[in-house]
């Protein structure tokens, strides 16, 4: 069996139904202004330090909108800093942390759409940085967390300490007359404070070793490659590691970095990205691990091989439980006779995407497979496809932006399908690759509305068969508004 199937056409009415009204997210929110924000579950004393009369602002997220808040600060002198850290130092946290960076520094979020960013209203001195830790805990340390953090230097640590990053050059702070507190941990990520020789460019130094023994690798490769836009990313810069395992790069250009790690005998790793759009020094240590494989078999529900189903190993967690980021694609395609065999992988855990028009993976996208490992099997069942048309009520599109989104009756839950579409400019849509089931399907104003009651309606999906469907859309978003308008005139009306 190859990698495509045959479709059945047919055709079907949806009905529509209304629901309770849905509540829309932002992945960033905030405020401007420094009027008091109220406890967050924060160690003890962050209000103090959040509340401070020179903030400008703050924003949260992300990730998904919630946890990491970020407070944004502009002070006079050098002074008014410094009584900053003394409230800051009183924080009760088991670490403090004080970030120095090259400046100026010009914050996004004080940025008017018509402004430049670099415009003096937008400058930043410092900011302030804390984290609720209970969301830290569930973005990072939850049991199936892995599926999306895995590869973050985040993942399975605990929660991030109260951090403020203060920007020198540019700004009111003159770094000489900074007064650090005691129970304060310095980190310098500027070159010039390594040594003046590297001021006024990138600086980067790894130390590479040996995840099974701790010995340093000698001969490693630290490669930096530059982010160009559009996907692109151009190597800048590449060195190699000496007896003890260390490696160092300077005189690195401007830019937005990602920073990979190659060695003979290792399976290759990604360190992580570096950001250097003003010269930033970089310091960090990585382990390999030696390479291992997986192989394996890809069959239909009747045991017959699939070729050419595209195979990946994702989420990898090497031997010591922690994310393993790829350099590379871990990708393999299968054979005539559904077999695959990816390498270059560390001794840990994985989970598995298959990719073939018109079939689906029938395990849970959460399940682990071991690495290495010989004989995985796994099983793809055949998809379903909806098209059709979303109208108003007089047939036309509907005016603005419009989601349709499909979920399993019932609701998502860990390992269940689903996804949204936007409309194209007719109002038709097209989805593919549905997994047999029974879905909910919904329209939705884009961007979103907590007061808006979407349109919904039910349809069994089955393998192989393609379904034509109209939707209806009504904007209904004025109804609870009106709904409320009218209680209020009703009793002003009874109290005269």
């Amino acid at each position: 069996m190859s990698c495509r199937t045959d479709k059945l056409r047919v055709f079907i009415v949806l009905c529509i139904v209304l629901m309770l009204p849905a509540a829309g997210f932002a992945l960033i929110t905030g405020t401007h202004g420094n009027r008091p924000v109220r406890d967050r579950g924060w160690p003890a004393g962050t209000l103090d330090v959040a509340n401070l009369e020179s903030r400008l602002g703050y924003w949260v997220g992300p990730p998904f909108g919630g946890g990491e808040y970020h407070f944004l600060y502009r002070c006079k002198d050098t002074s008014e800093f410094n009584e900053a850290l003394k409230t800051f130092a009183a924080t009760e946290a088991k670490k403090l942390e004080l970030v120095v960076h090259n400046g100026p520094e010009y914050s996004f979020w004080l940025k008017d759409n018509k402004e430049e960013l670099s415009k003096e209203d937008n400058r930043v001195d410092w900011t302030f940085t804390v984290w609720i830790p209970e969301s830290w805990k569930s973005l990072y340390n939850s049991p199936r967390s892995y599926m999306l953090h895995s590869e973050l230097s985040q993942f399975k640590k605990s929660v991030a300490p109260p951090r403020i990053d203060v920007y020198i050059g540019g700004g009111s702070v003159v770094w000489e007359k900074v007064k650090i507190p005691k129970n304060v941990v310095l980190i310098d990520k500027r070159p010039g404070s390594v040594s003046p020789e590297f001021a006024g460019s990138g600086l980067v130094r790894g130390k590479v070793f040996d995840m099974a023994t701790g010995k340093p690798i000698t001969g490693a490769q630290v490669i930096l490659a530059r982010h160009e836009g559009g996907g692109k990313w151009t190597e800048i810069k590449r060195g190699k590691t000496n007896e003890r395992g260390s490696c160092q790069i300077a005189k690195i250009p401007a830019g937005y970095y990602e920073v990979s790690v190659l060695a003979d005998g290792y399976a290759p790793r990604k360190q992580g990205s570096y950001h250097n759009k003003r010269p930033e020094y970089l310091n960090f240590e990585i382990g390999l691990a030696q390479p291992q494989c997986i192989k394996g078999v890809v069959a239909d529900q009747d045991g017959n091989p699939i070729e050419g189903v595209k195979v990946s190993a994702t989420n990898v967690l090497g031997p010591d439980g922690y994310g393993y980021p790829s350099v590379g694609d871990r990708t393999s395609t299968t054979d005539v006779q559904g077999r695959f065999e990816i390498c270059l992988l560390p001794k840990g855990l994985m989970t598995v995407r298959c990719r073939c028009e018109g079939l689906h993976l029938k395990r849970s996208i959460f399940e682990q497979y071991k690495i290495p490992s010989e004989q995985i099997k796994l099983v793809m069942t055949g998809t379903g496809t909806i098209l059709g048309k979303v109208v108003d009520k007089d047939g036309n599109r509907p005016a603005g932006g419009i989601l349709l989104e499909l979920e399993p009756e019932g609701g998502n839950k860990p390992g269940s399908w689903g996804g949204s579409w936007n409309l194209s400019a007719d109002g038709s849509f097209k989805m593919t690759g549905i997994p047999p089931g029974k879905y909910i399907i919904s329209t939705r104003p884009n961007p979103g509305s907590s007061n808006f009651e979407p349109n919904t309606g039910k349809i069994t999906v089955k393998a192989g068969k393609t379904y034509e469907i109209e939707l209806l859309h009504e904007d209904q978003r004025d109804r609870p508004m009106n709904i409320i308008r009218k209680f209020i005139e009703r009793r002003l009306k009874d109290e005269q």
